[in-house]
């Protein structure tokens, strides 16, 4: 169904946070700020912040009545997201993140993007928002780790692994009822790193034939903290990338998978070293990654169920 053809509100942005009442602050701004072509609403996740971050997203929401505040007090993005597509209104479900700020145009090209009704999730690109200066290390190779994503300026189906990435996507609500909510072993959860939970249910989404598009005008600015720019961050987060990949991996493609890609990484791993020397921190990165996907195998294999489309046999085993 278009959006301007849904019931109000056509869309629901759902906005988790944590700990960042300033630049929830920001990003609330800049969302309500923005000229929409249908009805949408403003639903703010609070998840367990131990500042002020509540009682800022209630101010919001006392001030504009597009505006509702939820609470999740278990810890972990996906738990917060679940939440929001639980209680959301609209037949489109928006993620942004908290430290994300749309830009002028981002509601009409949503809208472009779901023109299609055999469209089901749309992601749109992220430019970063540095708050320093960036260090000499940091070169294009580190980018995406630092949830940087453009796939040009045209409109087009996107297949795993290039999907949407978190801080900026959008999902037709009623694909939640048919492929599930976001995985709570996936995403960040308090000072873990880990990722991959919209790469995962995007993945469901592309295993049961539906549509993903790129849509190049529903652009955000995403803040990049100066905590982020430190090896130390990036050693961590790239670890936490490895382990995430291997539950995607083994959920979606079993010991095969996994075998699979611990030989790529030990190949990627090898290979920078070939270009960069042992001493680089691109590689340790890579090793980093490596050591934490075969931790993570382990884990899987063990905690994760196998997932399959409806009318295979894979969903229940192990």
């Amino acid at each position: 169904m278009p959006l301007a053809a849904m019931p109000p509100p056509a869309a629901t942005v759902v906005v988790c946070t944590r700990n960042r009442s300033r630049a929830l602050e920001d990003a609330c701004r800049a969302v309500l700020g923005l000229p929409a072509p249908f009805d949408w609403e403003l639903l703010l996740v609070d998840n367990a912040s131990t500042d002020d971050t509540l009682e800022v997203a209630r101010e919001l929401a006392a001030g504009d009545r597009r505006v509702r505040v939820a609470v999740e007090p278990v810890l972990g993005l996906s738990a917060a997201r679940n939440l929001g597509v639980r209680l959301a209104r609209g037949g489109l479900v928006v993620f942004l993140d908290d430290d994300a700020q749309p830009q002028p145009g981002w509601f009409d090209a949503w809208e472009t993007a779901f023109v299609d009704p055999q469209v089901a999730a749309a992601g749109g690109p992220v430019d970063p928002d540095w708050a320093g200066a960036l260090p000499e290390w940091v070169g294009p190779e580190f980018l995406p780790y630092l949830s940087v994503w453009d796939r040009g300026p045209e409109p087009h189906d996107l297949v795993y692994n290039e999907l949407p990435r978190g801080a900026n996507m959008a999902f037709r609500r009623e694909v939640f009822g048919r492929y599930g909510d976001f995985d709570h072993r996936l995403g960040r959860r308090g000072r873990s790193l880990r990722s991959c939970e919209e790469i995962e249910l995007c993945l469901r989404l592309e295993r049961g034939g539906e549509r993903i598009r790129y849509a190049p005008g529903a652009r955000v600015r995403h803040r990049v903290e100066t905590g982020r720019l430190t090896p130390a961050w990036m050693l961590a987060r790239f670890a936490a990338q490895g382990f995430s990949e291997a539950i995607v991996d083994w959920k979606h493609g079993g010991p095969r998978a996994l075998v699979a890609g611990n030989r790529r990484l030990a190949a990627a791993t090898a290979h920078h070293a070939g270009r960069a020397g042992e001493g680089s921190l691109f590689v340790a990165c890579h090793a980093a990654a490596h050591r934490a996907y075969r931790r993570g195998g382990l884990y899987a294999a063990v905690a994760v169920a196998r997932w399959a489309p409806r009318g295979q046999n894979l969903s229940a085993s192990r």
